[in-house]
């Protein structure tokens, strides 16, 4: 006769009209819905441990683009040669020269943030190969910084992109990029 108990079959021998015990065996597969379980356990903790750590695409915690520590407020008066005007990028417009110069270790662009705007701006000025130049801080509507300091100096006049991003107030969630090809003048 067998009796099973939980995950234990027990087998008594029933001669001479008493019942004796004569071995107990684990059930098949006992052990097996434990370590499942457990296995399952483990799964939903590393799923909730990845969906909640505050990390970037590089696996570092993210840390927002400062502000313009040169912003001013306003709109700049721009001298006609650096082909100052407003591009429309759907979302936002800025302001900024087409035909930028170096002045002083620094890309005098003149990006402005229109006061219009709902979003905070920066840019960053590319080389061909997509080096970063130089960058921004971030301008809120109403502010425009005056030149970029650039990292790295070019000795003559180079190709650059000046790449615009957008960012929402607050959260810092992307509000778009705009990029605009153009040549970047080493002022004599």
């Amino acid at each position: 006769m067998e009796r099973r108990i939980g995950g234990m079959i027990t087998k008594y021998d029933r001669t001479g009209g008493k019942g004796v015990r004569k071995k107990t065996e684990k059930m098949p597969g006992g052990h097996l819905l434990f370590v499942l379980a457990v296995v399952c356990a483990l799964a939903l903790l590393v799923m909730a441990w990845a969906l909640l750590r505050d990390t970037g695409a590089d696996g570092a915690a993210f840390t927002p683009p400062p502000f313009e520590e040169n912003a001013q407020q306003g709109e700049p008066e721009v001298p006609q040669e650096l082909g100052y005007s407003f591009l429309n990028a759907q979302e936002y417009e800025v302001g900024i020269c087409g035909a930028p110069v170096v002045k002083n270790g620094s890309a005098v662009l003149y990006m402005t943030n229109p006061a219009s705007n709902k979003v905070w701006l920066k840019v960053r000025i590319l080389d061909e190969s997509g080096q970063m130049l130089g960058e921004s801080g971030l301008l809120k509507p109403g502010e425009y910084v005056e030149a970029v300091e650039l990292t790295s100096m070019p000795e003559e006049d180079i190709a650059v992109v000046l790449k615009i991003m957008a960012y929402e107030p607050d959260t810092y969630y992307s509000a778009g990029a705009a990029s605009l090809s153009t040549t970047l003048h080493i002022d004599a």
